[in-house]
């Protein structure tokens, strides 16, 4: 490809606080939880003993794979078929995602697209649930942790590194085949409300933060990110 081939616009998207205005991951899990009325179990009573000891950062740091608060979590929903989580995967897109999605943001979506840019959305969330999302607004890829299955059952863990930080980068890099993905593009925009996403944001032309309410986060405007409030 050279230069005159190459897309105008690539834009990346995170989800959860930026496309919906909520984090999904763990609601998602919660929503599981009810409507199978799972009783509370030991990964729980070990979750809540954590959060409330403050020991739970600290664990972060041995189970690498995935916040170890996300993970007891996701555990507690382990046995339950693909085809009954897909369900409630898309129940949950509709009632509980599609009424919190932010307007702006669908607005700056349904632009780029008119404008033939390549979008991608770039989350910590669930695939299970996303690629209803991505299937609805048209949007060609997704990366996001994707749940692992043992003969269609659900074996209550994630399919390599939880989708967050470095591991955003690693997977742009993985699908356009270059350590510097940028290059394929001649301007790139990231679209986060997290300063967790700061290593996709460095690799970015332009940045865009999504904040919740009129009063910016400090890290926003030092790195004099464009600001979406809602």
């Amino acid at each position: 490809m050279n230069q005159n081939d190459k897309p105008k616009l690539l834009v990346i998207y995170d989800f959860c606080g930026t496309i919906a205005d909520f984090q999904t991951g763990n609601a998602f899990v919660r929503y599981v939880i009810r409507k199978k009325d799972i009783a509370i179990n030991r990964y729980e009573r070990l979750r809540c003993f954590l959060v409330r000891t403050g020991f739970i950062k600290r664990f972060n740091y041995i189970f690498s794979k995935m916040p170890i608060n996300k993970a007891l979590l996701l555990y507690q929903i382990k046995g339950i078929s693909y085809k009954e989580l897909d369900e409630f995967a898309n129940q949950y897109y509709i009632e509980i995602i599609k009424p919190h999605l932010i307007k702006k943001i669908i607005d700056t979506i349904k632009r780029y697209q008119s404008e033939d840019a390549v979008i991608v959305v770039d989350s910590a969330g669930y695939a299970i649930y996303l690629k209803y999302f991505v299937e609805e607004f048209n949007i060609p890829i997704l990366f996001a942790s994707e749940f692992e299955y043992k003969s269609g059952v659900f074996t209550g863990r994630i399919i390599g590194k939880d989708n967050s930080g470095e591991e955003k980068v690693r997977r742009l890099n993985e699908h356009f085949g270059s350590t510097e993905f940028k290059s394929r593009f001649t301007s790139v925009i990231g679209y986060t409300d997290s300063s967790s996403d700061m290593p996709l944001l460095k690799l970015c032309d332009k940045v865009v933060c999504v904040n919740k309410g009129n009063d910016p986060e400090r890290w926003m405007l030092d790195i004099g990110a464009e600001i979406i409030c809602y």
